[in-house]
């Protein structure tokens, strides 16, 4: 009976074995015939919402822009051409004093060239008193010549008798000597007379050239008796004063200098790419077309700006900058007791010029945020993304000047896509702030 009870003992094992593998197999195949197919859903596209606007040709002003600094539209060195004391020193002379034009601003002692000009005078009058003289003689040479004339006649024809009569023997000869010297000195007297009537012109003209050299001596002192007085040439504003009262001032002498407060002058530096697209509008480059470009300044680093106008161009190209200068002309206010509201362009100031005129024709106008290193995101027909190169001919002010690749009515993505898959579907929103403002921009200042 013991030997039997392990052989039970193996069977038992073995046959729950068999039932829990028939039991899992059982549970296996149920678990297949009853499994449910997955669920199918259906494939929905993503769209990539987008900003986007309308193009078309647009009007626009060109512009070209450079920086310069301003300087007075004229200066003035007041420089001494006489020597003098300094008598008189206009209580204002200072340097940032603002003074009219004509005020008499300083003097130098005259005395010296008074004098001068008095001897002058009086050398003058001398003349014309030796003159006077000799044009008298000259009257009265030939009242005496004519008398003297009258004589000689007289005195030819004795001689001419008395030889008559010496021929016939009426009178002896010593009478024909005697008339033929008498003839002779009334001759010889005449002479005298022409000759002095003669030399007299001659001597007038040394007169008049004396007379001549002397009013050129005293034209040359009145000219430095005038440059003893310092007159404001224009409304001007003192920079730098170098003399003072009872100063003894030589000839060549800086006194003090001045510049002007009704006009500033900016010479900009110009890309010549820049002003050849502005100038490439006017009819043409003189300076009477080149006045008609609308100009202003603005201060670098500032919102403040003034009205220019261009004065010229000047001729060739800085070679090191490869710009072109242009001048414009700003005219400062007349009243400076406002610097606030109506503030004048001060000298030394580093601005920014900006040149504008209205292109002949509209152009094709997108935003530069549009421009992705040569190409455009276009929405097509079916509402996905289209890639097209274009070629742009300059970007002015935020904005991209298209030469071609565009077409007026295509709509153009304002976004940057990334990934930029030619094809993905998108949900196009037409930003139509963003074309007014493009419009506003591209008008801006149009004449």
């Amino acid at each position: 009976m013991t030997a039997k009870t392990p052989a039970k003992t193996k069977f038992k094992r073995i046959l729950i074995i068999l039932v829990s593998l028939a039991v899992g197999i059982v549970t296996v195949v149920s678990f297949v015939k009853n499994k449910q197919p997955p669920e199918r859903i259906p494939f929905v596209e993503a769209e990539r919402a987008v900003r986007v606007i309308n193009t078309a040709k647009l009007p626009l002003t060109i512009e070209a822009s450079g920086f310069g600094s301003a300087t007075p539209d004229q200066t003035w060195s007041a420089i001494a051409n006489v020597k003098g004391d300094v008598i008189f020193r206009h209580e204002e002379l200072e340097s940032g004093a603002l003074l009219a034009k004509g005020t008499l601003m300083l003097e130098i002692d005259p005395a010296f060239y008074e004098l001068a000009l008095s001897e002058a005078d009086a050398e003058i009058a001398s003349v014309d008193a030796e003159a006077a003289q000799l044009n008298q003689e000259a009257i009265n040479a030939a009242l005496l010549l004519e008398l003297e004339n009258e004589r000689l006649i007289l005195a030819e024809t004795d001689l001419s008798r008395t030889r008559s009569l010496v021929a016939s023997g009426a009178v002896p000869q010593a009478s024909l000597d005697t008339q033929l010297r008498a003839t002779l000195q009334q001759r010889q007297a005449v002479q005298t007379l022409q000759n002095q009537a003669s030399i007299i012109p001659i001597q007038l003209s040394r007169l008049k050239a004396q007379k001549e050299r002397t009013l050129s001596k005293r034209g040359q002192v009145e000219s430095d008796l005038a440059d003893t007085k310092f007159y404001a040439p224009f409304d001007l504003r003192v920079n730098e004063v170098k003399v003072e009262l009872y100063q003894y001032i030589n000839p060549g002498q800086v006194l003090f200098t001045g510049d002007s407060t009704d006009k500033s002058e900016v010479v900009l530096q110009v890309p010549m790419p820049n002003l050849r697209r502005v100038l490439s509008e006017l009819p043409s480059e003189d300076d009477q077309d080149v006045a008609a470009l609308d100009a202003y300044v603005q201060l670098v680093g500032s919102d403040q700006t003034w009205d220019a106008s261009v004065i010229r161009i000047a001729n060739g190209i800085d070679p090191a900058t490869r710009t072109v200068r242009v001048v414009l002309s700003i005219q400062q206010p007349g009243d400076m007791a406002d610097p606030v509201d109506n503030p004048p362009l001060p000298k030394g100031m580093y601005v920014e010029g900006i040149l504008r005129y209205a292109a002949s024709e509209p152009r094709m106008i997108v935003p530069q945020e549009a421009i992705h290193e040569g190409w455009v995101y276009l929405v097509d027909t079916d509402s996905r993304l289209v890639r097209r190169e274009i070629d742009v001919d300059y970007y002015q002010d935020g904005m991209a000047i298209i030469r071609s690749g565009l077409n007026e009515g295509e709509t153009v993505i304002l976004d940057d896509i990334v990934p930029a898959i030619t094809g993905i579907l998108l949900d196009p929103k037409r930003d139509f702030a963003a074309e007014e403002a493009l419009k506003a921009t591209a008008a801006r200042g149009a004449l």
